[in-house]
C-alpha cells in the first residue's frame, strides 16, 4: 500500500470520519474544568472591609465595619453586625446583618443581597435584575 502524501500537516487521501476529536475534546474539557480561582483582594481593614476581583467565597466577622464589594460570582456571608454595604458587580451573593442607620447601597446586574436589621436601612438600589430581600429571624 503506498505512503500518503503529507501536505501541511494533513493527511491527504484520508477516508475516515473528519477530524473533530481535538476541538471537540478541548471544549469538553473546558466543559469540565473547575470555575476560576479566587483572583482579586480582599482587605481587613480597621473601619472597611473591601472585596475586589472575581469568585470569592468566604465568610468574614464584620465587626461593626462597612464592606464595599466590588467585581462577580462573590459569594460573601458577614457574621456580626456591618455598618454599611456598598456592593457593585454583576452575580454577587451577600448575606449580612446591618445596623439600623446603615446605608444599603447595590448596583450592577443580577445581584442578591439577603440582609437582616433591628431598623430599615436607606437602601440605594439601581442596575438590572437585582434582588433586595430582607430576612426575619
Amino acid at each position: 500500500m503506498p505512503e500518503a502524501d503529507i501536505h501541511h500537516g494533513l493527511k491527504l487521501g484520508h477516508t475516515g470520519p473528519p477530524m473533530l476529536f481535538t476541538p471537540l475534546a478541548s471544549l469538553a474539557l473546558l466543559a469540565l474544568a473547575p470555575p476560576p480561582a479566587q483572583v482579586g483582594s480582599v482587605d481587613l481593614g480597621p473601619d472597611l472591609i473591601e472585596i475586589a476581583g472575581e469568585g470569592h467565597k468566604r465568610t468574614i466577622p464584620c465587626e461593626g465595619r462597612r464592606l464595599g464589594i466590588q467585581g462577580t460570582n462573590h459569594d460573601i456571608t458577614l457574621t456580626g453586625v456591618c455598618a454599611g454595604l456598598e456592593l457593585a458587580g454583576v452575580d454577587n451573593k451577600v448575606s449580612i446583618t446591618l445596623t439600623p442607620d446603615a446605608v444599603l447601597e447595590v448596583s450592577g446586574a443580577g445581584q442578591v443581597v439577603r440582609w437582616r436589621s433591628s431598623g430599615q436601612p436607606r437602601q440605594i438600589v439601581d442596575g438590572i435584575d437585582n434582588t433586595v430581600t430582607r430576612v426575619r429571624d
